[in-house]
């Protein structure tokens, strides 16, 4: 009987994790990965869009990474990058027009698209002998917690909680991650709005995919500048 011959090596590319710099290998994701997306995005389901993405990324990156850990920012840019080498560079979009509303058809070379870190402080002083260290949470996070309508303030408290990676005191540092869940939401309970304040501040720091695009409205002919932010911009 014979055999079906073996298709040519898929190509490697390298990328650099924004989060943490490292240079990783990757390839083309295939037709069995393709599937997992194209039901998934289908779906309409948001979260198993999302763990179509972080399935798709371990499945095209070469190295060994703990694809749990990365950041939603990490991801974003990643499959980016992976989706720009596996079915082209350019995304069409749908650009609304600060002038009449309407929408205008562009394409974005989403290979250029970068991720920006902010250069901030990840300790945050609450009082004299208080300070808090700060993390992004991971894309895991937004999986394991995802809920369809969720109130914005239940949203930002679940990211603070994941975010707070270490309490120093006068006395000792302590981590977070050996504190049960109940003591944390007690701690973030007992913050003044002031100091709430300071600790959403540093959510709202949090990198993602930019780029800034220039087009002419096709049906009034404004000149617009616009921004596109976070993944549903680039692929909507």
């Amino acid at each position: 009987m014979s055999t079906l011959p073996k298709l040519n090596a898929t190509p490697k590319y390298e990328l650099t994790i924004p989060s943490t710099q490292q240079t990783v290998k990757f390839r083309p994701y295939l037709v069995k990965e393709e599937k997992i997306l194209l039901l998934a995005f289908e779906s309409k389901d948001e979260k198993q869009s999302m763990e179509a993405m972080v399935e798709t990324i371990d499945a095209c990156i070469q190295d060994t990474i703990d694809t749990s850990k990365l950041t939603t920012f990490d991801v974003e840019y990643m499959f980016t990058q992976i989706r720009s080498k596996s079915v082209g560079e350019k995304s069409k979009v749908g650009l609304v027009c600060s002038e009449c509303g309407e929408t205008t058809p562009n394409e974005i070379d989403v290979s250029a698209v970068k991720v920006d870190i902010p250069d901030i402080d990840s300790k945050i002083q609450l009082t004299k002998d208080i300070t808090i260290e700060m993390c992004y949470p991971s894309f895991q996070v937004f999986i394991d917690n995802f809920k369809t309508g969720i109130s914005e303030s239940d949203f930002s408290f679940m990211v603070i909680r994941n975010c707070i990676s270490a309490v120093q005191t006068a006395e000792e540092r302590i981590d977070m991650s050996d504190v049960p869940e109940q003591e944390i939401e007690e701690f973030i309970d007992s913050l003044d709005t002031n100091q709430f304040k300071l600790l959403s501040e540093f959510i709202k720091s949090m990198p993602t995919l930019e780029k800034e695009v220039e087009f002419t409205c096709e049906h009034c002919k404004h000149e617009n500048k616009t921004t596109l932010r976070g993944i549903k911009d680039f692929f909507s």
